[in-house]
């Protein structure tokens, strides 16, 4: 089998992750990924008031795309999110409202079709990047296409094999998120507060487009360090995870959540929300806190009413109450800033659950 892949100018690197290791004898075009880094979010776009919908995105439409010229006949043509007009092809999946551009009003319309296409010998294989994707396959389409899909969790190298057994009394925590308000950042900010006021142990490096309203939030707390989110992936790698100890993703936006899965493979215990794919790395009480959150654009695996409103979901975010989630976010990190054994035994539990579930 020789597979093309398509050609996308916007990848995150959640999607290079699940073909950069695919068996180089195969690939037709493997410049696609080669040397690329996953796209990210601007500053412009992470401060905007609004996430900025695309004409795609209020038309409703199918994502269906033309077979590439440069895909010869034989060859199987690899797509995200979307399906191919012609041909056998290949489909990667981090949710299945991305076959209709993320247009949730859409699927009803297209929801018969795209069951066909791909229960159909065309599509010769549905690989999704969480169990949470495969189940909301199941929900939309049946049985038949959730046994046809796989998972494919993106492919990444467990960089930490072994927690150093040495207590240390100090917590560093860690978040990375351009988008800081829909990551959950006020929150966080606001926990976090309360927890050095009671741990001055602990310190918070936050990797953000930190929103200029929010900045004498950050600023009030000596524990607290603001980065501008303009390091490379490698970057963030080397001067933060391997100095930290706990990972925190209090997300209300999420369908994977790759930075939590680099957290795995750097032996970091998480605290996280349950949002879609999320349980899938963090699992509360063995390597970490799984919260629920105040507001979310998903219920369970399928999409809540804010996900249809997504171009005003920060409107919602600021009008949610977040007291009791601040004071479970207080509660989970001071629990890791007051006991070194238990972070270190989070720690331990994300490196086994790396290599049980996630390594390559």
């Amino acid at each position: 089998m020789k597979v093309f892949f398509c050609q996308h100018s916007y990848l995150r690197d959640r999607q290079i992750d699940t073909i950069r290791r695919w068996p180089a004898h195969e690939v037709i075009n493997p410049e696609v990924v080669q040397n690329r880094h996953g796209a990210q979010v601007s500053a412009f776009y992470a401060k905007s008031p609004k996430i900025k919908a695309s004409w795609k995105q209020k038309l409703p439409l199918l994502n269906i795309k033309l077979r590439p010229n440069a895909a010869h006949q034989d060859a199987v043509v690899y797509v995200w999110g979307g399906i191919i007009a012609t041909g056998k092809f290949i489909v990667d999946l981090d949710n299945p409202w991305s076959l209709v551009g993320y247009n949730l009003h859409a699927m009803p319309i297209y929801r018969f079709l795209i069951k066909h296409i791909l229960l159909s010998k065309r599509c010769l294989e549905i690989r999704c990047m969480s169990e949470a994707c495969r189940q909301s396959l199941k929900s939309l389409f049946g049985t038949e296409v959730y046994e046809k899909a796989k998972v494919h969790y993106p492919s990444i190298p467990q960089a930490v094999k072994e927690i150093d057994s040495v207590l240390s009394n100090s917590c560093r925590f860690l978040f990375v998120g351009t988008q800081f308000e829909i990551k959950g950042g006020v929150a966080l900010l606001k926990a976090f507060r309360r927890v050095y006021d009671q741990a001055r142990n602990a310190r918070l490096d936050i990797i953000t487009h930190l929103p200029s309203e929010f900045a004498d939030l950050a600023a009030g707390c000596p524990g607290i360090y603001v980065h501008e989110a303009s390091f490379l992936r490698d970057e963030i790698h080397n001067q933060f995870m391997r100095q930290a100890d706990v990972l925190l993703l209090p997300t209300y936006v999420e369908s994977f959540g790759m930075v939590a899965l680099e957290g795995l493979a750097h032996g970091l215990a998480l605290i996280a929300t349950d949002v879609y794919a999320l349980r899938e790395m963090v699992e509360d009480g063995r390597n970490g806190r799984l919260l629920e959150p105040p507001i979310s654009i998903w219920d369970g695996i399928t999409p809540s009413r804010y996900y249809y409103e997504l171009e005003n979901i920060k409107d919602y975010v600021r009008k949610t109450d977040t007291t009791e989630f601040e004071n479970c976010l207080y509660e989970a990190m001071l629990g890791f800033a007051n006991n070194p054994q238990w972070r270190n035994k989070a720690r331990h539990e994300s490196v086994r659950l790396m290599s049980e579930r996630f390594a390559c």
